[in-house]
């Protein structure tokens, strides 16, 4: 089969294309063929060798629809011609936190395209409880977005800030992957989101999204205006996703405020005045991807059209470099889709 693989840590040109034997299932896994990819911004962190863990020689990818192929012995859960997206990482199903439903929080086996096989490539191979069953007529590119980005920011929004009809959202980095799932997530639970972005060229685009405000701020100074348009009330609840703009996030924050951190772009630390927090009295969590019951629900949401996948552009993943390239020169609006192979 034809796999991608990433030859060195680097630019885009470290990706290629190569012949490698096509797996078989063995006891309590399935084949899936791969029909659909999206690429992740740590796909790119990846590649450039900027993740804890990661090496080269393997095959990325964590946003994988497909469908099964071959089921290995004693696999009662899945039937050839399933339509399935694979959870993002692998979990063992006996750890404490696998069995309270937090398959995100398993330490035993670790995450995809860091130590376990990734999505680009024709087939891949996976223990059965990672293939979750999609909606039939859910197109595939709509199914690779519900792990990560969609159910990654469901759990966020819902699961952990709790958000409810009423409530003010504040999105930063809302032209990326997630920013442009979260705004219309937060629309279908009842609140009101102010979308922050760095690009004026995106403003637009995020209000036809579902944006109720969209706050243009290149340098990343957007308390201020968070502060006026809430009339000086402060916003209930904040998805960081760049990690960045942190501070500026804590000080648009409401009395009594939650922020949830998804994002770490650039790595580096940021100031957090503890008075702040004290002051507000404002709640600070870390979140990461949902679990398998968030994307069963984020499932439910895109086949009911609450949701709809935001892509940029697909590809086939002969242009996987191309691809790469569009992200690392952020000339998208939304995920990139690898689909085919020429």
């Amino acid at each position: 089969m034809k796999a991608v693989i990433l030859s060195a840590f680097g630019a885009p040109d470290t990706l290629e294309i190569r012949e490698v034997p096509t797996p078989s299932p063995a006891a309590g896994e399935v084949l899936v063929q791969v029909k659909a990819a999206g690429i992740c911004h740590h796909d790119i962190l990846h590649r450039a060798g900027k993740l804890p863990g990661a090496r080269a020689g393997v095959v990325l990818g964590h946003e994988t629809a497909g469908e099964v192929v071959a089921v290995g012995d004693g696999v009662i859960t899945h039937r050839v011609g399933d339509p399935v997206v694979i959870y993002q990482r692998q979990f063992c199903g006996l750890c404490r936190n696998c069995l309270r439903g937090r398959q995100d929080m398993c330490r035993a086996l670790g995450l995809p395209a860091v130590d376990t096989v990734g999505g680009y490539a024709e087939y891949v191979c996976v223990p059965a409880p990672m293939a979750i069953p999609v909606p039939r007529g859910l197109p595939w590119e709509a199914a690779a977005l519900s792990c990560c980005p969609i159910g990654t920011s469901l759990r966020a929004l819902r699961t952990l800030a709790g958000t409810s009809p009423g409530d003010t959202v504040l999105i930063t980095g809302a032209s990326g992957g997630l920013g442009m799932h979260q705004i219309q997530i937060v629309r279908a639970l009842g609140a009101r989101s102010i979308a922050v972005t760095s690009s004026p060229a995106k403003a637009a685009h995020l209000k036809s999204l579902g944006a109720d405000e969209v706050i243009v701020a290149p340098d990343l100074k957007f308390g201020a205006q968070a502060w006026q348009l809430t009339g000086k009330q402060g916003v209930d609840i904040a998805i960081d996703n760049l990690g960045l703009s942190l501070p500026e996030t804590l000080r648009s924050m409401a009395q009594g405020g939650t922020v949830v951190v998804l994002g770490n772009i650039d790595g580096q630390a940021v100031d957090v005045l503890p008075g702040l927090l004290i002051g507000r009295r404002i709640r600070v969590m870390g979140s990461g991807s949902g679990t398998l019951e968030d994307i069963r629900q984020a499932l439910a949401m895109l086949a009911c059209g609450q949701i709809r996948p935001v892509i940029s552009a697909t590809l086939p993943f002969n242009e996987i470099r191309r691809a790469h390239e569009l992200l690392d020169t952020k000339a998208v609006e939304g995920r990139v889709i690898m689909q085919g192979w020429l």
